[in-house]
């Protein structure tokens, strides 16, 4: 059974002669995070569409409940389900968000040693090894300063990852309550979004003009003592934002590849 994306661990085990590029880094997790998106819509789709007597009736399709007194009602368990799915989905996402650094990471690394690594210098070898171990241990944050410290690559949407990633460890740990040792100097808990809006044709545009989709920054913000929930619409929206996050990061990626290759970032072959 192959690993998904967030178990891999690049770099560390990679077969000998296996060449890494971009285009496969690309095609990977873009595959990867429409299938988690697809699913987040299934499962959000599933919370809105079950009633207080679709509930009940599964609730008792068994005859007898292990403990009926204390059986939930159809909203608190409406309640409930949203916040483990939007858990789930937070987790899986930021997965696939640190998977795809650590592969860029290892990718980055092999263009810059090129000449080294494609000489079989053992010594070149090991210390890209070494260097990518360490890089797939760190924490997100490190993982963010390290490609701006050895590569020039700055993330554009970092500042949201992060955020979600510090929402995420509250959801988690606190059950969403905002505390107040959580906020910004601002006094609020901020994420960031992107999202997609419709422009549409302006008065007296051709007949047949199509409205324009455009990416759009979005912000959500919570106080102490606020539980973070987001919307239908801010759930969805948060593969929009790991998918930009991508395309950033690739770009990033490729123009690195240009400056060291003279070409876009195929990297040599991984010994």
């Amino acid at each position: 059974m192959s690993e998904s994306p967030e178990q891999q661990q690049p770099g560390a085990e990679e077969p000998r002669g296996q060449v890494i590029s971009l285009e496969a880094i690309s095609r990977k997790y873009l595959g990867a995070l429409q299938r988690r998106h697809d699913l987040l819509a299934y499962e959000v789709a599933s919370i809105q569409s079950v009633d207080a007597e679709k509930y009940e009736y599964f609730s008792r399709l068994a005859r007898i409940m292990p403990v009926q007194q204390i059986h939930a009602d159809h909203a608190r368990i409406q309640q409930q389900m949203r916040g483990k799915v939007t858990v789930q989905a937070l987790n899986d996402l930021l997965g696939l968000a640190a998977g795809c650094l650590d592969e860029t990471h290892f990718l980055l690394t092999l263009i810059a040693n090129k000449a080294a690594v494609e000489s079989g210098s053992e010594e070149a070898n090991r210390k890209v090894s070494e260097t990518q171990e360490a890089f797939v241990r760190a924490a997100l944050q490190d993982k963010f300063d390290q490609l701006e410290k050895s590569f020039g690559i700055m993330c554009e949407l970092e500042d949201g990852i992060i955020s979600l990633a510090f929402g995420l460890r509250i959801m988690m740990g606190r059950g969403g309550v905002v505390a107040p040792e959580d906020l910004g100097d601002d006094g609020e808990l901020a994420f960031e979004f992107k999202s997609v809006q419709q422009i549409n044709p302006p008065k007296g545009a051709p007949e047949g003009t199509k409205p324009e989709l455009r990416l759009a920054d979005t912000r959500r913000s919570f106080r102490a003592g606020d539980t973070i929930e987001f919307s239908n619409s801010e759930l969805m929206g948060l593969s929009v934002t790991i998918a930009s996050f991508f395309h950033s990061l690739f770009r990033s990626v490729d123009d690195f590849g240009r400056r060291k290759l003279g070409q876009g970032a195929p990297a040599p072959a991984a010994e």
